[in-house]
């Protein structure tokens, strides 16, 4: 595991001008923080579940307007995407196309700006550190379901969807065979070939890849008894998931909804529940009460 917490982690690669408030601040901000975010022009914002501020030289601030607010210039920018890239701009071209990179301790790096001709950002004008968090134990609760089927894990955006799979995948992973597709790198925080977060002993963990053509290969080649997925969106995941259920693979995935009419509403959702994919569905509290569980689906 790295030593550095994510906050000290991010504030290597800002420019100085950002990095030494923040780190005077570290105690001030606590470990609460789920994203920093840079927009060109603009305080620099830590997002809360229950609130955002903004970073001033001293300080944290609940006003936007503050004077003392620490503004995000073209510099800062810059040089923060410098760091990111090791200052090699065509070493990161894919992460240009699909708009992050992940630069340690699980913590994405998601970017927005102006798109060239070819689909890949050139000019950034906003960058938002969304940080991973570990919460050993946070699934024990649920994870009897796991015995019975495949399990979906359904909630809005920050609700602990995530969290809640990282930590299912380390408790299977303890005992059965698992491949775990990180698309985002966000669950096992891969770096440098190191799993950084304990994801199971049992885990292949399958990094960086669109999540149906890492489902196909771990079919393939590594015998899973479940796969672990995050976020599925659409009918190229729909279609491998299919593949694998076909060959007694169980899976255990995460989706966008915070009810079952609106699961239900989702076509490739639809599709994997007729098929009998899953047999609970989790429903998740919200950005409100992260991590926390509504209710339970039998399907």
């Amino acid at each position: 595991m790295n030593e550095r917490t994510s906050l000290e982690v991010i504030a290597g690669y800002l420019s100085e001008r950002l990095r030494d408030p923040l780190l005077r601040l570290l105690n001030v901000i606590g470990s609460e923080v789920t994203e920093i975010r840079l927009y060109l022009g603009q305080p620099v914002a830590l997002i809360y579940p229950d609130k955002n501020v903004f970073l001033t030289e001293n300080s944290l601030s609940a006003s936007s307007n503050n004077a003392a607010a620490v503004r995000c210039s073209a510099d800062d920018i810059r040089r923060t995407i410098d760091a990111v890239t090791h200052f090699s701009f065509h070493s990161h071209i894919s992460e240009f196309r699909q708009g992050f990179f992940i630069v340690g301790n699980g913590i994405r790096a998601g970017i927005s700006g102006v798109y060239n001709s070819d689909g890949i950002i050139t000019e950034v004008t906003g960058i938002c550190f969304r940080i991973s968090r570990c919460v050993v134990g946070c699934a024990e609760g649920i994870a009897p379901l796991i015995e019975s089927g495949g399990l979906l894990i359904c909630g809005g955006v920050n609700s602990g969807k995530t969290t809640l799979l990282r930590d299912i995948s380390r408790i299977l992973g303890r005992r059965r065979k698992v491949a775990l597709i990180d698309e985002r790198g966000e669950i096992a925080a891969v770096s440098g070939g190191q799993v950084g977060n304990d994801v199971g002993v049992l885990t292949n963990v399958l990094s960086g890849c669109p999540r149906h053509i890492g489902i196909i290969s771990a079919i393939r080649s590594l015998s899973p008894d479940y796969i672990i997925c995050d976020e599925i969106a659409d009918d190229s995941d729909t279609e491998a998931m299919l593949a694998g259920a076909g060959c007694g693979v169980i899976f255990i995935a995460t989706v966008h909804a915070d009810c079952m009419a609106a699961l239900r509403r989702r076509p490739f959702a639809e599709k994997l529940l007729s098929a009998g994919l899953f047999t609970h569905a989790v429903f998740l509290a919200g950005a409100s009460a992260v991590g926390q569980i509504r209710s339970v689906e039998e399907l």
